[in-house]
């Protein structure tokens, strides 16, 4: 499948690294302008002089950046509107996990943390992203966000971890609602178990009390190990493939069938 993005502007948080890193590249393969952020100023500085080969120096931008915070973001928006002009899609991945905490166990400073990263950061870069957006004579935006089996299952991380991609459901079907109409497209793609370094980070500071059940989800997670590159492939035609424009508001199980295992 060949996808011709010039022109087109690609934001991807947490980009250094894993599937973002993966999926910037799809873009950058595809012709588009991609921008990259991530608060890993060393990671940054690696993808940046390994992804600008050929003609990527022109299109590529790393800008480290906390995307936890509303003034950062802003400052994220006005670099990306100052080298592209524009913003055409925006890849929500990047995440943390917690420590498989229940509610009753919770730190609340974690808490915090991962809603503030997996949930309150894709809805100030989606608050952004729509309104830049919409400022298009022809609007023509696409939303992706990263969620995994964890916005279904109640036992697929702990209370924080569960909450956040719950919440990022959420604000996919939201948001492709009240603005599908107007030529925003918001779809999800909810992933199992990926060989990339949040996956090797799941079990880092777990407690004791919840290793048996995260050992369960890792064993369930590794039978349906899904190929990097290939989720890659699937994020970049969802965005701009043939028959992307019919799909909104829709969250793709992407997990070699887990999600239905999960029930």
């Amino acid at each position: 499948m060949s996808i011709n993005l010039s022109g087109k502007t690609c934001l991807v948080t947490g980009g250094a690294g894993g599937l973002g890193k993966i999926i910037a590249t799809r873009y950058l393969q595809a012709g588009a302008n991609v921008v990259i952020c991530d608060i890993n100023q060393d990671r940054l500085e690696h993808t940046s002089e390994e992804l600008t080969v050929g003609d990527n120096a022109s299109r590529l931008l790393t800008i480290k950046t906390d995307i936890t915070s509303a003034s950062d973001v802003q400052t994220l928006f006005q670099e990306i509107v100052a080298r592209f002009q524009k913003l055409d899609i925006l890849i929500n991945n990047a995440g943390i996990m917690d420590r498989f905490d229940p509610v009753g166990e919770l730190d609340e400073d974690l808490w915090n943390r991962v809603i503030a990263v997996n949930l309150t950061a894709p809805y100030l870069l989606s608050k952004l992203a729509v309104q830049d957006m919409l400022k298009r004579d022809v609007v023509d935006g696409r939303i992706v966000n990263i969620v995994s089996v964890a916005g279904k299952a109640g036992f697929a991380a702990g209370a924080a971890y569960t909450a956040s991609k719950h919440g990022l459901v959420g604000l996919t079907k939201n948001t492709a609602t009240f603005y599908g109409s107007k030529g925003i497209r918001c779809n999800a793609l909810m992933l199992g178990g990926m060989d990339t370094n949040i996956t090797d980070a799941f079990m880092t500071g777990v407690n004791m009390e919840g290793k048996d059940k995260a050992m369960d989800m890792m064993t369930a997670a590794k039978l349906a190990m899904c190929d990097v590159d290939q989720v890659a492939d699937l994020c970049l035609s969802i965005t701009c493939g043939p028959g992307s424009s019919l799909i909104n508001g829709t969250c793709i199980p992407v997990d070699q069938g887990l999600t239905g295992w999960l029930g």
